[in-house]
């Protein structure tokens, strides 16, 4: 099972793993170097360091939003992330080319849309291509250049894009199909270790049932009238199993061993389940199981109840007890704390 709470086709490219923010670690000192290489170049250097940070955050939201397909705020945010960058960097840029490096800015925004169509989302990455493809061409316009000479600078952008939308036909559907088998694979999995822990507990209960009752049974068949304490025996024995059958949430060895004890001390012991034996989570059924181990183990005389309460009650069980010291009353609420009346 993945060690994620969600799959999607990050896992499958392992885009969460230490490997790929190395990658990302290189790819951002690479867009930094770039950044300044090229800031000698334009008028004021401070808005293509604004959209270097556009464009490291939108890499950063690309990566660790979840989803599959990308939420609607992290694709329109990560759409928005090329034109705004490219706009940033063309406001101080001047027409005349002083570096190649000088237009750097759209080829990180095309990074972006070849990965939001992996990550399911196939035409809001042309919508930014047309955005970027759309500055460009407003400031080749303005700066006497032409619009076409901008159009050019990025149209070339389309090809990757291309490529990168024709791969996630191919390997989102592989990813689903990947994703499927390991939840199958999982399911099994489970349903066989379920399989083996309900048959060893069978076969230990089955030891336990047969050290009670297979030496009465080997008894009985002799046809030799029992004494006095045998039949007791088969009493002991018969409210035992009644138990189990009636209360089948209170049946563990701990507690059917201490009911056993207390019947053999004269106690009358009743058991209750109203709810049933996986309606409880784990951790109150060990702390009702203690409370009635308890009682059971430090009662002398009297009766001893146990039940477990419908669900919807405000307790999960109570334990009473009757004996020469009175009555005592201890309940069990939901949070596992137990309330005790005198």
């Amino acid at each position: 099972m993945s060690a994620y709470p969600r799959e999607d086709v990050r896992d499958l490219l392992g885009m969460r793993t230490r490997g790929a923010w190395l990658i990302l670690t290189c790819y951002f000192a690479a867009m930094a170097t770039v950044t300044v290489a090229s800031s000698v170049h334009v008028t004021n250097p401070w808005p293509p360091v604004a959209a270097t940070i556009v464009l490291v955050a939108a890499t950063i939201m690309l990566v660790v939003v979840p989803g599959d397909p990308l939420p609607t705020v992290a694709t329109i945010a990560l759409t928005m992330s090329g034109p705004v960058a490219c706009a940033l960097v063309l406001w101080v840029t001047p027409p005349t080319a002083g570096s190649s490096l000088q237009t750097w800015i759209h080829g990180g925004g095309t990074a972006i849309y070849c990965f939001m169509n992996v990550r399911g989302r196939r035409i809001t990455p042309w919508l930014g291509l047309a955005g970027m493809i759309t500055v460009f061409a407003l400031w080749a316009q303005n700066s006497g250049q032409g619009a076409m000479s901008g159009i050019a600078l990025v149209a070339i952008d389309a090809a990757p894009l291309v490529m990168a939308a024709l791969l996630s036909f191919t390997l989102r559907p592989t990813a689903k199909a990947v994703f499927s088998l390991r939840a199958q694979t999982t399911a099994r999995v489970a349903e066989l270790s379920a399989d083996t822990a309900a048959s060893d507990e069978r076969r230990r209960q089955l030891r336990h049932l047969d050290s009670l009752v297979r030496p009465l049974l080997e008894r009985i068949a002799t046809n030799e009238e029992l004494t006095e304490a045998e039949r007791t025996e088969c009493e002991l024995l018969e409210a035992h199993l009644r138990d189990r059958l009636r209360a089948p949430i209170l049946s563990t060895l701990e507690i059917d061993n201490a009911a056993y004890r207390a019947r053999t001390r004269g106690i009358d012991v009743v058991f209750i389940d109203d709810r049933g034996p996986h309606d409880l989570d784990e951790t109150l059924t060990s702390v009702v199981h203690a409370a009635a181990s308890e009682a059971l183990d430090s009662a002398r005389t009297g009766q001893v109840c146990v039940r477990v309460l419908p669900a919807g009650r405000s307790v999960i069980a109570s334990v009473s007890v009757d004996d020469e010291r009175g009555s005592r009353l201890h309940e069990i609420d939901h949070t596992g704390r137990i309330h005790r009346y005198a």
